[in-house]
């Protein structure tokens, strides 16, 4: 296999006369920078930032103020042996109370770590149609190989079609061709110019196109690599962002388990008081004063206790879903890249047997080109001939590029990472 590759990378009919190569590793990156999507990764960073801010204030002293006045049409009295007090039916409050929270149960500290998780797991979901990117531009990328191909061997053949034509012009001079296979050629040469402004136009749809996903100018002295993406095929651990996604959507389920267990459990908070008003505490002193109080309190919601079992069995049962999940996408990763590989191996044999076959079609080529300026055969022989030797040569370079798109799908397939 490596022989193949450093025969594709050594291919002169891909990389001569350009001022720079740009491989489809450098234009996937591109591609993925230029992507309008990859900035929602930004905003959904700085979102789950905001959130975590706002998590963060459960530890922050909760402060209220209330301000009340009531009259009662009823209050204590008391008519004693000599004494008489009379208390007023109206009263005053003002109120200014400090509650801070000294133990949650690590309610506070689970949520900052689901939160994090909702934020990697959007962030992964993106990253998940991101990676599509590698197939979109590979597509391009390997269209416009070929397409640079079949124009220069449609130059190649034009130019054997015009060097044959002024060697029956000078045997038609001579009395020793006909007119009519000096018009053969020439309408053969027309024809070949509509197939090369045909390829012509698609290249320069397909260089903007490309361009669209890269934002970089390309024209033709741009190179083009025969380097798949992630290099030379070798055996490596599936590492698709699907994985990642799906071992993240595990850890956010148990995550959200453990917070329901944690919200289950009491919580303590210390409460400072300070007021003013009357009455007070001691509701014999009837003047406005200043009093304040303190506590500390205990706040367990024993009936969340009910609902753990069903949360539990819920999670295991999420938790095994994702687990199919992963074994389900595997099993069709690995099926897809049983037959990439059948793939790889039949296009590494081919391109080993096309050099032959060129070899073949060129020396039949060239024994029919005697052969028609001695007259033994017709110019369509000829061009059936030339035109055989012409489609070798593009079914090798064909080829080449399908396999560099063969390993390029393998190695997408199985995961690549350095975009």
């Amino acid at each position: 296999m490596k022989k193949i590759i450093i025969l594709l990378l050594l291919s002169g009919g891909f990389v001569q006369a350009q001022e720079a190569i740009i491989p489809l590793d450098s234009c996937i990156k591109w591609a993925k920078q230029n992507y309008p999507l990859i900035k929602q990764n930004n905003l959904l960073s700085e979102n789950s930032a905001n959130n975590l801010r706002s998590i963060n204030e459960n530890w922050y002293p909760k402060m209220s103020f209330l301000a009340r006045a009531t009259y009662q049409t009823e209050v204590v009295a008391f008519n004693l042996p000599g004494t008489n007090y009379n208390f007023p039916h109206d009263a005053y409050l003002s109120n200014v109370s400090l509650e801070q929270t000294l133990y949650d149960g690590g309610q506070t500290a689970q949520q900052k770590k689901i939160e994090r998780l909702n934020a990697d797991f959007e962030i992964q979901k993106n990253e998940v149609e991101l990676y599509k990117l590698i197939e979109r531009v590979s597509q391009l990328y390997v269209n416009i190989l070929l397409t640079r191909q079949n124009i220069q061997i449609l130059n190649t053949y034009k130019n054997d079609l015009n060097n044959k034509r002024k060697n029956l012009a000078a045997s038609l001079v001579n009395g020793l061709a006909l007119q009519s296979n000096l018009d053969e050629l020439d309408a053969e040469s027309l024809k070949t110019d509509q197939s090369i402004i045909e390829a012509t136009e698609n290249l320069s749809a397909l260089y903007q196109s490309l361009t669209i996903f890269i934002n970089k100018p390309l024209n033709d002295s741009t190179g083009f690599s025969l380097l798949p993406v992630g290099g030379i095929v070798k055996q490596v651990n599936i590492s698709r962002p699907e994985m990642k996604m799906l071992t993240i959507q595990q850890e956010l389920l148990g995550s959200r388990y453990r917070l329901t267990s944690k919200m289950a459990l009491p919580k303590v908070a210390m409460n400072v008081g300070a007021n003013y008003g009357r009455p007070g505490p001691n509701f014999i002193n009837q003047n406005l004063r200043f009093f304040g109080d303190a506590s500390l309190s205990l706040k367990w919601n024993i009936s969340s206790l009910y609902g753990l079992n069903k949360e539990k069995t819920k999670y295991n049962l999420n938790n095994q879903m994702i687990d199919l999940q992963r074994e389900l996408f595997l099993f069709n990763i690995k099926n897809t890249m049983i037959s990439q590989e059948s793939q790889i191996r039949a296009l590494e044999e081919m391109i080993s047997k096309d050099k032959l076959i060129i070899e073949k079609r060129h020396n039949v080529t060239v024994t029919a080109a005697t052969q028609l300026e001695n007259g033994k055969i017709t110019v369509t022989d000829y061009l059936a001939q030339l035109n055989a030797e012409m489609q070798a040569t593009l079914n090798q370079k064909i080829h080449e590029v399908k396999l560099m798109n063969a390993m390029t799908s393998y190695n997408t397939t199985r995961g690549v990472n350095q975009f």
